[in-house]
């Protein structure tokens, strides 16, 4: 089976501002390690694909620091979208990039921007979708068991088993969207419900067909796109075809209609670190749960609890404060209360009214 592995590297990452920016986004940052999100995604896939099977799918103001943090992937493996259009373009432009070396390839397609906490078995379960994927025409999803009724993510409503041995594949009985509270616990009750987690495995020739039987536009213009791809003339071609490609995610204009699909069930410890609040998991903590990005050590907290504190190098004294995220980069200082970070984004939206773009 040749397996290529395909990140989705375009994303903005505006919950992380103001360490995120329009020119360096969420994946491009190190929140863990020394290593950044899109870096340690690579080489968590080493076992399972050289750099010469890794494609990353990002946008063309970034395409420069990708190829500088990634010196191992030849360079004609990124992909630079001259405008974001949203996961089916992203998706078929991989898959039809794959296609011109082998169609029946299958592709592994992955956020850049995820934490993974057991990576033996997310491994596991990968090779175990990838199969799936070479043997039968599906389109195979990642779903992730819920641990708490999250309303931030899409739920896939599993339908009958397929296969029980573990990881267990079902078919696919619906999408939902991010739901409400009293909806989310619901489906944590019912054990039926899986987050969407935006993984996926599928032979590039399948993807191409279900394109073009859903959105036959978008499969026009890969079509057209399709000669250029692996070649000199590829970046000329996308500035030319891609922005009269539709903008609809793959999960909307694909996998909610396709007939073909499949969902393995995953339990390798996840994050998808979607805003400052998730590191309360993933960095140290002191006695009183204060967490500090540079390490427990950089606190000096007096009778303070709970708070969140990425100090750019600095010693972070907090005295009285409770339950703040405190964020220092070289021109903004944010503070705000853990419960808001899911709203960030009314700061940038603030920002742009005011003109203050060169903050954003």
């Amino acid at each position: 089976m040749n397996l290529y592995a395909v990140i989705m590297a375009g994303g903005s990452g505006t919950r992380f501002w103001p360490a995120s920016r329009q020119k360096r986004p969420k994946q491009l940052l190190t929140l863990t390690g020394e290593r950044s999100l899109l870096q340690q995604t690579v080489d968590r896939l080493g076992p399972l694909a050289p750099p010469e099977r890794v494609l990353v799918v990002t946008g063309s103001m970034h395409t420069d620091e990708v190829l500088e943090q990634l010196p191992e992937l030849p360079p004609e493996n990124i992909l630079s979208e001259p405008m974001g259009r949203n996961t089916a373009a992203a998706c078929g432009l991989a898959a039809a990039w794959v296609a011109r070396r082998d169609p029946g390839a299958v592709c592994l397609v992955l956020p850049a921007d995820h934490l993974i906490i057991d990576e033996a078995l997310f491994l596991s379960t990968l090779g175990r979708a990838a199969e799936l994927a070479a043997e039968q025409k599906v389109l195979v999803t990642l779903g992730l068991t819920p641990r708490f009724p999250a309303t931030g993510f899409g739920y896939i409503e599993t339908g009958e088993v397929a296969d029980p041995q573990p990881p267990v594949i079902s078919q696919v009985a619906a999408f939902h969207e991010k739901p409400d509270l009293a909806t989310a616990e619901e489906y944590l009750e019912s054990g039926r419900h899986l987050w969407n987690s935006g993984m996926f495995a599928w032979r590039a020739e399948v993807l191409l067909n279900e394109l073009d039987k859903h959105l036959p536009e978008l499969s026009r213009g890969l079509a057209e796109l399709s000669p250029s791809l692996c070649g000199p003339g590829q970046d000329e071609s996308l500035e030319c075809v891609y922005p009269d490609l539709p903008s609809i995610s793959v999960d909307h204009g694909v996998l909610e209609k396709s007939s073909c699909l499949r969902v393995v069930k995953a339990d390798f410890g996840w994050s998808d670190v979607g805003s400052w609040e998730a590191m309360s998991e993933l960095w140290e903590l002191d006695h009183h749960g204060n967490a500090c990005r540079e390490g427990k050590e950089q606190i000096h907290a007096v009778d303070s609890h709970g708070n969140l504190v990425s100090a750019d190098g600095r010693l972070a004294a907090l005295l009285g404060v409770k339950d703040l995220v405190v964020v220092v980069t070289d021109d903004v200082v944010l503070v705000a209360p853990r419960s808001k970070c899911q709203d960030v984004g009314r700061l940038l939206d603030e920002l742009k009214v005011k003109g203050l773009e060169e903050y954003l």
